[in-house]
């Protein structure tokens, strides 16, 4: 690859990038093979190292999310949520195909499964809530107003119809 060429496709990758290794990826690129795919996996590569940039030594991460949304991506977060929207699923998926059961009638396995549902949220939110009410409070009291919801929401089914 022609050195021009080359320093134009250095100049896509971010200065801080380019200082460090500037150099030696300018004369990797003149001594290898040039052509339109090795240009677009270098522009693919620095734009791939503009959005998300490598940790410089010395440099600590932040552990902080920005919002609630980028929390409750976190499986500490996410599972409850999905665990009760899958409860809430279970009750009505049971009521649609049986019905509501009568009084006094056998639980089923959909009620012994919508219990070990609800359940195992338990420790998954204490350990969600012990982890991150003392990093982001603020953003940790949303998440779990979030899940309190999506609880509420699994056990009204229960609570309205009795069941």
């Amino acid at each position: 690859m022609n050195r021009t060429l080359a320093r134009w496709l250095l100049r896509a990758y971010p200065p801080a990038w380019r200082a460090r290794y500037g150099e030696e990826f300018q004369d990797l690129l003149h001594a290898g093979r040039s052509g339109p795919a090795t240009v677009l996996d270098v522009l693919r590569s620095a734009v791939r190292e503009r959005c998300s940039p490598q940790l410089q030594a010395g440099v600590v991460m932040n552990d902080s999310p920005g919002s609630v949304l980028s929390l409750s991506k976190r499986p500490s977060a996410f599972v409850p949520m999905a665990l009760s929207i899958a409860a809430f699923a279970v009750v009505l998926i049971d009521v649609g195909r049986f019905g509501i059961p009568p009084l006094h009638a056998d639980e089923g396995a959909a009620a012994h499964l919508w219990q070990l549902l609800m359940a195992c949220q338990v420790p998954v939110i204490a350990g969600f809530a012990f982890k991150w009410l003392r990093r982001a409070p603020r953003l940790a009291l949303g998440v779990l107003a979030i899940q309190a919801i999506l609880i509420l929401a699994a056990m009204a089914p229960v609570y309205l119809l009795g069941l």
